[in-house]
């Protein structure tokens, strides 16, 4: 259920809440716990959510012709758009799309073993 409430009638409930916390009769915990648990709530929705930043990923992939490179993304698209933008003016260095994929640490120990 998702509920829209105006940053007026936020203050208002909270108001309302803080005055029926304060004169509760005879200091019932049980319903200044309901109280707490409420604010508590209400804090959770309002507050606003911080997006997590998409870190770079390095992508790994062969050339048509063979031999491979990495370039460094987000995203897998956006590794294929900056693979593709890096060998664009290449006569002989033809991206192989289907073989882009992320690179692991063995895989580029593996690659790196072809040039020793």
């Amino acid at each position: 259920m998702k509920l829209e409430i105006t940053n007026t009638e936020l203050t208002l409930i909270n108001n309302a809440l803080s005055n029926y916390k304060d004169n509760v009769i005879g200091g019932n915990q049980t319903q200044i716990k309901i109280i707490e648990s409420i604010f508590t709530k209400i804090e959770s929705v309002t507050k606003p959510k911080t997006p997590r930043p998409i870190r770079n990923k390095q992508y790994m992939f062969t050339f048509e012709g063979g031999g491979w490179n990495t370039v460094w993304a987000k995203t897998k698209k956006g590794a294929i758009k900056v693979a593709l933008k890096e060998y664009k003016d290449s006569d002989s260095l033809k991206v192989n799309v289907k073989s882009l994929h992320l690179a692991t640490e063995k895989g580029l120990e593996s690659a790196m073993g072809l040039f020793y």
